[in-house]
């Protein structure tokens, strides 16, 4: 099984992520839609530097989150734990990712605020669908 497809068809399924930020002794979590661009293995998300955890990922680019449904059965667990590097992303970067994101979100044309890159450094996911506990994982490097 090629673990970094079936993490990636998993999290191409889905739009939405919780993301953990911290600086110092303050944490955060948020929860955000997401776009996902494959070929780079990295998450865009629409947000605002002025929000508390905005403030954080400005301060410390070290995140962590989860993308996880709610399935009524245990047997239907599935769920990508992650790690990364968040950038907030100005001039060609974040045209770029603007396109992918407004492809998924068209809506979002309509609202204005700031993209942000997740560079995915490392996935686990568990897939409850194919035995239970099973897990599979990624690395970058």
């Amino acid at each position: 099984m090629d673990q970094q497809a079936h993490i990636a068809t998993f999290i191409e399924q889905h739009h939405l992520l919780t993301l953990c930020a911290s600086f110092q002794s303050n944490l955060w979590c948020a929860n955000c839609y997401y776009a996902f661009d494959k070929q780079t293995m990295a998450l865009y998300i629409m947000t605002s530097p002025e929000s508390r955890h905005g403030k954080l990922m400005i301060c410390n680019k070290f995140i962590s989150g989860t993308i996880a449904p709610e399935p009524d059965d245990i047997n239907d667990i599935q769920g990508v734990q992650f790690s990364g590097e968040v950038k907030l992303l100005e001039m060609e970067e974040a045209k770029n990712a603007e396109n992918i994101y407004n492809q998924r979100f068209p809506i979002a044309k309509k609202i204005p605020s700031s993209l942000w890159k997740i560079t995915l450094n490392e996935l686990k996911m568990t897939d409850n669908r194919i035995k239970f506990g099973f897990k599979l994982s990624w690395q970058r490097y």
